[in-house]
């Protein structure tokens, strides 16, 4: 039991570091998307490179932040119901929940996000959009780890909520 512990804690640990790490990004995007604008205001021209920069900082962010988010509850969901059960029946509808709807998706945006990461790893897929041609397959990797992160991180929900189904009480 010692050992499950360790393990739930080192997700919660990885999950929260990832959080942390990521939100960081936001205060980059701000400095890139102000930079372009004070450029094209005084100059008329923007950078080449702002668009594709944008949407990977804050792909990246957004991706990489949502276990961090699903570790602490932030997700929006439809409280009216759920609310009005004991500890012990939230506790069976999230595993059921996670279970049922976030294993079995995560698990498939994976597995399919991880061949289009080995396909744009071997093509060196560029992107196409601007001048700047960056490389995508390093933005790209980053959503089989959202997904990998996902997962763990409802491991851990799920078997604190088991625990609670059964001993009752609160998670």
């Amino acid at each position: 039991m010692k050992s499950l512990a360790f393990v739930l804690d080192w997700i919660n640990t990885l999950n929260e570091w990832v959080g942390k790490t990521v939100n960081w990004l936001i205060l980059a995007l701000v400095i890139e998307v102000a930079l372009d604008v004070i450029l094209r205001k005084t100059t008329g021209k923007g950078l080449f490179w702002a668009f594709d920069l944008n949407y990977m900082i804050y792909g990246t962010q957004f991706m990489l932040a949502g276990a961090y988010t699903l570790k602490y509850n932030a997700h929006v969901r439809v409280d009216v119901v759920f609310n009005r059960f004991s500890p012990r029946g939230r506790a069976i509808l999230e595993s059921i929940f996670l279970i049922g709807l976030l294993f079995p998706a995560a698990i498939f945006l994976l597995y399919a996000s991880w061949g289009h990461l080995v396909t744009s790893i071997a093509a060196r897929e560029i992107g196409i959009v601007s001048a700047w041609h960056p490389p995508i397959y390093p933005y790209k990797a980053v959503i089989p780890i959202t997904f990998a992160l996902l997962i763990l991180q409802g491991v851990v929900i799920v078997t604190h909520s088991l625990v609670t189904a059964v001993k009752g009480g609160e998670k």
